[in-house]
């Protein structure tokens, strides 16, 4: 069959099957909204973490700014993942409507049911008939799997329901082949790239029928018809150019999150592989459950009835109007979207989810191919079935029909997530927050508490803590509040939790201000740094003559105090110098460590501000004189009146473990030794570090500006030169981090690490010439037996093959 070949134009959607289809969509979302009623129970962690995601786009789309760049900038920025934004953007407006909550979002999947069943109606009309059409929409209606994924909330549903559209919609190009083909190509181009938005590897399932196309399209062009070819490049430039500004800007942490969640499923998930009869039998075995195995078993009983009654009587079933060709079309999808799900090492139900409804169609036409007298009898009972399956699956009523898992509502409710969010917020109502979550059981977590936060105003953000067991201690500097809890601790519990916990009750510089009966019997207790690090509260008036400060030294760290107006204290980092008789001691920070959050402030008014924080270096003796200096949005430096006394001391006191916060402008300065030394893995670890403590990641921007004005005065600073580079690569600042690495490789010309950066940057930006000449020329001064060798021989070999120079990169793979 030559899939490109036109195709008469179908009739448009029937009334009544529209009737029909809308009648089930409303029956499918009362049916989900009665189960979401009755479900108490919080998200788990991956329904948390897709919950925040579309919080976070919800949020961003409520301040439409289409024609800004770092609009767009922050609206992908709310997907980094291989998870991508789709799902979310759909789900922003029911968020909106409904109020932004975890039941608003599981009823959101109510319109990617809609096209679920829509696509489904279409594929059987194509297949056979209307009537398979509307068949096919109800199997899908009443499959246990589609209605467990319909009562949850993470992205399988979606991927299913816009992978089968999509499919539709390469199906539909053979419909539109005579009168309309560019607008099929490009509907088709569109459907892939939705595919792709919501989660990139979905593309994979269709390698079997786009492979098809291609080779058809080729075949065509060698024949003298260069339409089809022509059609399939531009539905593929379509595609792209949809998919490009969301790819381009997280393609790094989509590729890495892709290989972090199969190395997670190996670790974590049951798997059967493709080397044993088992793994190639799982799916065909699990499938009819995941339809209804009542069901199933009842369509082709019935089926197999009538073939034999018609057998008898020598005549056939009704049969379809599309040619043998267009059936092996249909189920090149099927056959190779079950082909990589068994060769996966680990096996799911929601993997294989996508085909499921491939499974319905084919019931579907099963079922409208029967035209024998008993068969309204056989239908109706079809419909009970089917009813029944589903009532059971969801709820518990009646009898198990199906034989899928039941889905049903948890009334376990009284978990605190809310309560717990809450109390951060009345401590601390002018700042961000950062919660770290050490439990990881399945109620209680970091996923579904920072997606809580997120509902509750955006102040509070939850992370989990990870690292090595001799970070551990290094955590009660980066974090003011800790929730612990009793009993189980989760899958990813370990001994550096076990360890951290004992850490933060045994310290002096926190103390617990609430604890929570939970109901599996244990108790959640949340700590806080007493004092709080940073501390924000309005003025009654403003103080006489704008920004003040006071500073107060404190064993091992500073105090600063600083009242003036409030815009002027958000997002303007701070130069501080200490200047005593033998040295200047830098001491640069941001406002509320860059996370404050202005809004319950009176924007025409001002406010006090209180941070301590840590310093190293601090102590000794002799007078301090300090120097302060406000950074600007445009760069200038406005000088900041000190109203304590000075000459300053440090007190004697001995230093209290753990009793400041880590400031985290000072640290993202101090990593620049360590690129420049081309201690990679420390960087690594430091910047991970860092980010998990500062949500938002505003510490880089805070001390890239510190450091450009720094460097304005002294230009050959090379440390602060290496610092500047890695925070603008980590802010993926690409062109500037480019500029700066060029910078340090003529200041620093002997060191192979600006140009191995120089390198890894322009392989970001999609400029493999460039980095292969950068690459190649650290390669000239890198001792072949150094640390970073091994590393660098890989760059090149990407940056090669980026170029299309396999010669180079085959001899680079050479021993």
């Amino acid at each position: 069959m030559d899939p490109c070949a036109p195709q008469p134009s179908p009739s448009p959607l029937n009334r009544r099957d529209g009737l029909v289809l809308l009648g089930l969509w409303l029956a499918c979302l009362a049916l989900d909204l009665l189960w979401i009623h009755q479900h108490q129970a919080p998200p788990s962690w991956d329904q948390g973490d897709h919950l925040s995601r579309a919080l976070g786009i919800w949020e961003v789309l409520r301040s439409p700014q289409p024609w800004s760049g770092p609009w767009w900038q922050q609206l992908w920025a709310q997907a980094p993942s291989y998870r991508g934004p789709l799902s979310y953007a759909v789900a922003a407006p029911v968020l909106e409507l409904l109020g932004p909550g975890y039941r608003s979002a599981m009823a959101a999947n109510g319109l990617f049911n809609g096209l679920l069943l829509l696509s489904c109606y279409g594929l059987g009309r194509q297949l056979h008939s209307r009537s398979a059409g509307l068949w096919s929409a109800l199997v899908v209606a009443a499959a246990p799997a589609l209605l467990n994924q319909r009562t949850d909330y993470l992205i399988d549903l979606s991927l299913t329901a816009v992978l089968t559209g999509s499919w539709w919609l390469l199906s539909q190009r053979r419909w539109w082949g005579g009168a309309h083909p560019w607008r099929g190509a490009l509907l088709a181009g569109a459907g892939l790239a939705a595919v792709f938005l919501t989660r990139p590897t979905g593309l994979v399932l269709l390698w079997l029928p786009l492979l098809g196309l291609l080779l058809a399209a080729v075949g065509a062009a060698r024949a003298g018809r260069w339409a089809p070819l022509q059609q399939l490049v531009a539905a593929t430039a379509l595609a792209g150019a949809l998919c490009w500004p969301w790819f381009s800007q997280n393609w790094l942490t989509i590729l890495s999150t892709i290989n972090n969640a199969r190395q997670w499923g190996v670790q974590y998930q049951e798997g059967l592989e493709a080397t044993s009869l088992e793994g190639w039998l799982y799916y065909p075995r699990l499938l009819p459950t995941m339809a209804g195995a009542g069901l199933v078993a009842l369509v082709l009983a019935g089926s197999a009835v009538a073939a034999m009654a018609a057998a008898h009587r020598g005549s056939r079933l009704r049969p379809s109007h599309q040619p043998r060709g267009w059936w092996l079309w249909w189920l090149s999808f099927p056959v190779g979207g079950l082909l990589v799900c068994v060769l996966m090492s680990t096996k799911d139900f929601r993997f294989v989810l996508p085909l499921l409804p491939q499974l319905a169609v084919a019931l579907g036409v099963l079922v409208a191919r029967v035209q024998q007298p008993w068969a309204p009898l056989w239908k109706g009972a079809l419909l009970l079935v089917a009813l029944q399956g589903a009532l059971w699956n969801q709820f518990g009523w009646g009898a198990d029909l199906s034989g899928f898992p039941p889905h049903r509502p948890s009334t376990e409710g009284g978990w605190p997530l809310e309560a717990i969010v809450a109390t951060i917020r009345r401590t601390s109502p002018h700042q961000l927050s950062t919660l770290a979550v050490l439990p990881d059981s399945e109620r209680l977590n970091a996923f579904n508490l920072e997606a809580e936060g997120r509902r509750q105003g955006f102040r509070v953000a939850a992370r989990q803590t990870v690292g090595r067991l001799e970070q551990a201690a290094g955590n009660l500097e980066r974090f003011d509040w800790f929730l612990l809890k009793g009993g189980d601790q989760g899958v990813m519990s370990d001994e550096r939790q076990a360890r951290q916990t004992e850490l933060v009750r045994a310290s002096g510089a926190f103390q617990r201000v609430g604890q929570w009966g939970l109901p599996d019997g244990s108790r959640a207790e949340l700590y806080r740094r007493q004092p709080l690090s940073v501390e924000v509260e309005p003025l009654a008036a403003c103080p006489r003559g704008g920004l003040q400060a006071a500073l107060q030294p404190l064993p091992g760290g500073l105090e600063l105090t600083l009242q003036g107006p409030t815009r002027t204290l958000e997002g303007s980092p701070l130069l501080l110098d200490l200047r005593s008789p033998t040295a200047v001691l830098r001491a640069d920070q941001a406002p509320g460590q860059g996370l404050l959050l202005s809004g319950d402030l009176p924007r025409g008014g001002c406010s006090q501000l209180r941070q301590r924080l840590a310093l190293p270096g601090a102590g000794g003796e002799g007078p301090i004189t300090a120097q302060l200096e406000l950074l600007r949005a445009s760069g200038q430096r406005q000088p900041v009146a000190i109203t304590s006394p000075q000459p300053l001391r440090w007190p004697e006191a001995p230093v209290t473990p753990h009793a400041l916060a880590e400031n985290r402008v000072l640290a993202a300065e101090a990593v620049g030794p360590l690129l420049r030394q081309g201690r990679f893995d420390p960087l690594f670890d430091q910047v991970g570090l860092l980010n998990q403590s500062d949500p938002e990641q505003v510490y880089l921007a805070d001390a890239a500006a510190a450091l450009k004005a720094r460097l304005q005065r002294d230009p050959t600073n090379l440390n602060d030169l290496y610092a500047l580079a890695v925070c603008q690569a980590l802010q993926r600042q690409a062109g500037d981090a480019a500029l700066s690495l060029q910078q340090l490789h003529r200041l620093d010309p002997g060191n192979p690490n600006p140009l191995i950066g120089l390198g890894v940057v322009e392989l970001y930006r999609f400029r493999p010439w460039a980095a292969q000449a950068a690459l190649d020329q650290a390669a000239t001064i890198t001792a072949p037996d150094a640390p970073i060798a091994a590393t660098l021989r890989t760059l090149r070999i990407a940056a090669s093959a980026l170029r299309l120079d396999l010669r180079q990169a085959l001899s680079l793979l050479q021993p």
